[in-house]
């Protein structure tokens, strides 16, 4: 219920949205074209993308010896297949899973997080998003915000080009001025069917971390050792103040600081899930 729940009003918004543009007059062929359009972009781009912005680089077990042979203890036990394992030089303790298939994930380590968890708390951390893989979240997410981030940036993008370049959609009047407050509003319109879609978005993000942790608890048999790493990461400093995803789907194992009970978070106030996983 709680990814079917997310998924329908997600579906609902979208709907709403796509028949919105073929009652403005757009054809059909048109809007379905823009559909996969957006789809594949998103399903190609994805893992390329969330590695640049992270400034993530592929490790070898030759280069990174113990954590490859974590993950390797760590397929056995699933018997998933490898993930590829890539470090990011960022000091914010993070990791993250992307990649579109089982067998092609990634996870990403920053240079943060192994400086301040133990082995036994990174080990919790990789089955944290070694479960993600094994769960196909990162498709699911992928696909679920897809349309959610391009009618974002549609807004976005068009809304700044009316106000910063009037010229463009008000030079004649009164047509000009028409077609540009029609632009403004249509721009307007995305932007808030987008934050909708993010409501739903957020819920089902939320609800497969929480899957995630017990997925790591069980595999291990020590739940202590996640709400371990959770609280050492979720420190003073240890927390970032924005999001160095920037919009791609990727699934990290926390994210920027959100209040308890947010209902824009992606992911589960820390006290959640640390009291969650000390009482399995």
């Amino acid at each position: 219920m709680r990814m079917l729940v997310p998924m329908a009003l997600l579906a609902t918004v979208y709907g709403a949205v796509l028949a919105g543009l073929v009652l403005a007059g757009v054809p059909l062929y048109a809007v379905a074209g823009i559909a996969g359009a957006v789809l594949l972009v998103q399903w190609l781009s994805t893992e390329r993308v969330a590695r640049r912005i992270t400034g993530a680089r592929f490790v070898s077990a030759e280069q990174e010896p113990e954590l490859h042979a974590v993950l390797d203890r760590l397929c056995a036990l699933t018997g998933q297949d490898k993930p590829r394992l890539a470090l990011s030089p960022s000091p914010a303790p993070n990791a993250y899973t992307v990649g579109r298939s089982r067998r092609g994930a990634t996870i990403i380590v920053t240079r943060g997080l192994r400086e301040r968890l133990t082995p036994d708390e990174l080990a919790a951390v990789l089955a944290h998003e070694m479960a993600h893989i094994q769960h196909r979240d990162v498709a699911v997410m992928t696909l679920a915000s897809s349309f959610a981030i391009f009618m974002a940036w549609i807004a976005k993008t068009t809304g700044r080009t009316a106000l910063e370049a009037p010229g463009l959609f008000f030079e004649e009047f009164p047509f000009g001025l028409l077609i540009g407050l029609s632009v403004l509003l249509g721009a307007g319109a995305l932007g808030l069917a987008s934050f909708v879609a993010h409501l739903p978005l957020r819920a089902l993000s939320r609800a497969r971390e929480l899957a995630a942790d017990r997925a790591a608890a069980d595999l291990l048999g020590q739940p202590g050792l996640l709400a371990s790493a959770l609280l050492k990461i979720h420190e003073a400093d240890g927390i970032p103040l924005t999001d160095l995803r920037r919009g791609v789907p990727a699934l990290g194992l926390v994210a920027c600081r959100t209040r308890k009970g947010s209902l824009m978070a992606t992911h589960p106030h820390v006290h959640v899930r640390v009291e969650r996983l000390l009482a399995r």
